[in-house]
This record gives C-alpha cells, structure tokens and sequence, in this order.
C-alpha cells in the first residue's frame, strides 16, 4: 500500500469515522428532542381539550335529553356538542389530529379537523390499540405507528371523572409531517459533513504532496546507498532536511569506518587471523603472513586443524571454545614460540547484531622486543590514557542514549497523549543531538584538514565572529579593542581561525552567566612579529589544579562540556605554527590568547 494510500487511510480513520459516529450521535439526539417536543405540544393540546369538557360524557346526554337514545344517537349527540372544542384547537396546530373517545361507546366521539376526519367518528379502535391500556391503567400513553389515521406519533391522555375513566383525548401528528422538519436539518449537517471531509482531504493532499516527494526522494536515496555505498542523499528542503543530512553524515562515518577497519587490518603490525564457528580460516592480514612465513592465502577458506601446527590449533580450538561472552574480553591467551620469536596470541569473540556467535579474532604479536626496551611501557601508559578516554566518551554517549531508551519505551505506551509525544519527541531529538554534536568533534579533532591560509586581519576577524554569533542567551556580550593604526595581518586560514574564536568567546560568556554578571572583552594586539587575539572575561576563573589539564579531551570544567572546544582550538593554531596560552585566577578573571605568526608556518596538522 503506497504511503498516499495510507495517510490517507489514516486520515479517514482518525477524523471522518469518528466525525460519522458523532453525526449520527446528533442525529438521534435532534430526532429524540425533536420527538420530545412534539409529545410535550401533543400532550399539552390533550390536557387542554380535558380542561374544556365539562363533566362527563353522561353529564352532557342528560344534558341534552339523550340517555335514552341507542349507541349511534349518543355518539351523534356528543360529536354535535364537542366537534367544536375539537375543530378549535386542531385549527391552531396545522397538521395536528385531536379528539374524544367515549369508554362505555367503545368510538370515535370526535376528530378534527372535522373536514378532514368525519368519517371517522362512529368506529371503534382495533383490538390491540394502546388506547384500551390507557383507559385501563388510567396512565398517558404515546404509540408510534400506523393507527387509524395512518403512520402517525400519537399521544394519549386518559379521561377521569369522580375516580373513573370514562375514555381518552389523544392529539397525534404524522410521522411524515415530523421527518419534513427533521430531514432538512439532517440534510444540512450530512452536507457540512462532507464539506469538512473535503476540506480535511485537500488540506492533506495539498500539505502532503510535497512531504511526500521529498520523503520518496529519500527514499530512492537509501535504495541507491545498497549499490553505491559512497553515494550521498541529495539535499531536501524543510524539516526532512535533518534526516538527510543524518544519513548522509551516517554515510560518511560509515565509509570512514570502513576504510579504517580495512587499512588497520592490512597494516596493523600485529597479525590478525578469523576464523568461524565451523573451524573455517576466514581472514588473515599481511602482518600475519610476515609473522608466519610458512603459511600463505591458500590457507584462507580451509579448516585451522588442517592449516596449522598443533599449538596454533589447540590455541584457536581454546580461543573458539572460550567464553568472550561480551565480545570484548580477550579469552585464550597463550605464547606461541615460533622461529625463534615469542608471539602472544588472545581471541576475541566475534557476535552479529542478534547476538548470535560468529566465531574468533585471533591476534599474533611479536613481544621479543618489547620486552627487551621500555617501548612496552610506554604503550601501556598510552593504552591507559586512551582507555580512560574511551570511558569518557562511552560515559558522555551513554546518559544521552539511556534517556532516549526511557522516552523511547513511554512512546510506546498506549496512554500516551499528544502532548507528551511531543515532548518526548523533542527531548529524544536533544539527546541525539548532543551524541551527534560530541561525535563531530571527536571527528574534528581526530581528522586530519589542509589549511588555506591567506593574508587576513585578525582584527576583522574577531569582529566577525562577535557579530556573526547571538549573545542574548548569555549575561554580557564581547566588545572588541584594538589600538588604531596597528597591523593585524597576519597567514590564517579564516575558517578554522573563527572556529577557535567562537569556541573562546562562548566559553567567556558561559563563565560571565555563571557568575551572574561580569564583562568580556576581546583585545587585538600588534606585537611585531605577531598578532595576538585575546579573550578576556571577569567570570568564575579556572581553579589552579585543573589549569594544566585543559586543552585536553573530555576534560572541562563546565557541567556539560567534553574538553574538544579548547582541545580543537589548540590544534587549529598549533597547525599555524602559533600558540593558545591561558592565564585565570579563580573568582576573578581568565584570558585567553591566541598568538598568530606574521607567516604562517604550518605544523603537522595543517600539512
């Protein structure tokens, strides 16, 4: 089903059944309150023709000398006497029928308007008439249906005189005269109905048209990256935007990834050899090779029992048999002796997304030398420093993604409003951009970027950095100083120069609002040979024992910081061959100065 076809299944579902249920709702209730006021008019014109017989039926034929007279004489007498009052008050109701009927009679006394229902005077009503319940119970009753008049809604009000019912007054109206006032009322709210139902499908059709095209643009996007994995989503406007930009950032990343894993395992000194759960030698890298001369790519694809010695093979037997149940804990460890090399050699055990097992990463390495120099000890202090790193970034990725797993699973709670979807859905979206915004700098920070330097003003582009960036979420806004007439060129590539600025002007700023008040201003300064930029603010300052840890990765003073802001901005000028150097006192100010070459003579990074 197209995603068209759904929407607006969706829409059908969502508004036009419950707007069809709700019509019908409203129709019963106009047709019962138009029901009940027709029965409360019916039975008030009924008490008002019990009001206007006077006595009863007997009093009336002694009255007029006729209790000695046969059935059809009584019932002429009394039609002659009451067809007026009858006549009277059906002339007021156009399309009402009222009259008498005498018990003891068992007839039709009278019915007007007489014009219209004269015959009927004289008859009887049919065996199963709730007329005879009425004059029985001595209760009103209404029927509906065809009676003697025909498909009518009939009200019936018992006649009592002196604790006896001597018949009943009914005053009843055609069911068709009722649906002639009901049907137009009907008709107008079936019409707005599927006026608002057209209105619903055109603002959706027109609203969506476009969603949908970019929505599908994308979509042949995705369908593309199978056969092209390098190729990038071409960009979309609106809020779709982000979901492209996403991919095509998860594109990158992926490509990276991709080409790291393979270069690293071609490179790696270490030799690296997979194998699956079956005993098959997936993949061997050229330093394993090297390592182990006697053994070549023929070996790739056969089993390990047949490819290796027997240490190798208990060794592989071990590291397959193993637990490695995190997929990151190395199991099987062992020393190998091999042409005369100590070789240490551990597993790892390789799972896919379900979990389910793979098979083993066995790693070979050469530790002869190692042992022998201090160079062992230098690489495990820097596998400490990385490993702390490491839990850094996994500490700051992993509170984001535990809060967006809680939103995540109230989402998907069926009492879950509007309302709060939103705002689940918008503190999701925060938390992903803060994952997002710490994976860019560690890519900025890692990657490596060519400078293009040009003779620029430092002066200017400090001014452009205050004005381009908005300060009102902050308490104090940089002014800028510089003495008149001081040359402020110096080789920068403006881009990344602004970066660094930006990031120091921001921290100032951040360090003026926790204190709640304070200054930051941002001095240019001809020094000769140089060109400082410096940014000085009298907020919080640095204490003392975290000065040198700064400018280093996932090291801040700030709540929400990751060290990358200071840590990028230090790599930006050391790849100008210039400095970053902070000066602060704790409660009373911090500077921060960028010191630039007249000639850029680019470090490492900016080759």
């Amino acid at each position: 089903m197209r995603l068209t076809t759904r929407l607006l299944l969706f829409v059908f579902l969502s508004v036009i059944v419950p707007m069809i249920g709700l019509s019908l709702f409203l129709k019963q209730e106009i047709t019962d309150s138009i029901l009940g006021e027709k029965r409360d008019k019916l039975f008030g014109l009924a008490r008002q023709l019990d009001g206007a017989l006077e006595g009863s039926f007997d009093d009336i034929l002694a009255a007029e000398a006729a209790l000695g007279l046969d059935r059809e004489g009584k019932i002429a007498v009394l039609n002659a006497r009451l067809r007026g009052i009858t006549d009277f008050v059906a002339s007021g109701n156009d399309g009402v029928g009222v009259g008498y009927y005498g018990k003891e009679l068992d007839a039709v006394l009278t019915y007007g308007p007489s014009g219209q229902f004269q015959y009927m005077v004289g008859r009887s009503i049919f065996e199963g008439h709730q007329g005879y319940e009425v004059m029985a119970t001595g209760k009103p009753m209404v029927q509906t249906g065809a009676l003697v008049r025909g498909d009518i809604l009939n009200c019936m009000w018992p006649i009592s005189r002196n604790g006896t019912i001597i018949g009943y007054i009914w005053s009843n109206e055609t069911l068709d005269r009722i649906g002639g006032q009901l049907d137009p009322i009907i008709r107008r709210m079936y019409l707005i109905d599927a006026l608002i139902f057209f209105l619903i499908y055109a603002s959706v059709a027109l609203t969506m048209k476009g969603l949908l095209d970019r929505i599908m643009s994308i979509k042949k996007g995705i369908d593309v990256l199978f056969h092209m994995p390098n190729y990038h989503i071409p960009p979309v406007s609106g809020e779709l935007s982000v979901i492209v930009s996403t991919i095509n950032d998860l594109v990158d990343t992926t490509n990276i990834v991709k080409c790291y894993n393979k270069n690293i395992l071609e490179s790696v000194l270490n030799g690296v050899l997979a194998v699956s759960c079956s005993g098959t030698v997936t993949r061997a890298n050229k330093a394993f090779f090297e390592l182990f001369p006697g053994f070549d790519e023929v070996s790739i694809g056969g089993g390990y029992r047949e490819a290796f010695p027997p240490d190798m093979a208990a060794l592989i037997a071990k590291g397959l048999d193993g637990d490695g149940s995190d997929g990151t804990s190395p199991s099987g460890m062992a020393e190998l002796l091999h042409g005369g090399k100590v070789i240490e050699a551990y597993a790892n055990t390789m799972f896919d997304e379900t979990g389910s097992r793979l098979g083993a990463v066995f790693i070979f390495r050469d530790i002869t030398v190692m042992r022998r120099y201090e160079r062992e000890i230098q690489e495990k202090d820097r596998a400490a420093a990385l490993g702390q790193m490491a839990l850094a970034v996994v500490h700051e990725v992993r509170n984001p993604m535990t809060s967006v797993k809680g939103f995540a699973q109230l989402l998907l709670r069926p009492d879950v409003d509007e309302e709060k979807r939103t705002k689940y859905l918008g503190l999701i979206d925060d938390e992903l951009n803060r994952v997002n915004r710490l994976l860019n700098e560690m890519l900025l920070y890692g990657g490596r970027s060519r400078l293009e330097p040009r003779p620029s003003s430092i002066l200017a582009v400090v001014c452009d950095s205050v004005d381009r960036n908005d300060w009102s979420g902050y308490a104090a806004k940089p002014c800028v100083k510089a003495a008149s007439g001081g040359d402020y060129v110096a080789d920068i590539d403006v881009f990344k120069v602004g970066q660094a600025l930006d990031n120091i002007l921001k921290n100032a700023c951040e360090a003026v609002a926790a204190k709640g008040s304070g200054r930051v201003v941002a001095l240019v300064k001809d020094l000769g040979g140089t060109v400082e930029g410096r940014g000085v603010d009298s907020g919080t300052g640095i204490p003392p024992d975290a000065l040198p840890k700064l400018c280093v990765p996932m090291f801040s003073t700030k709540k929400s910081g990751n060290g990358f802001g200071l840590a990028i901005s230090r790599k930006i000028m050391e790849a100008h061959g210039g400095g970053l150097f902070i000066d602060s006192v704790e409660g009373v100010y911090t500077a921060v100065s960028l010191v630039f070459q007249r000639e850029c003579k680019p470090g490492e990074e900016g080759r």
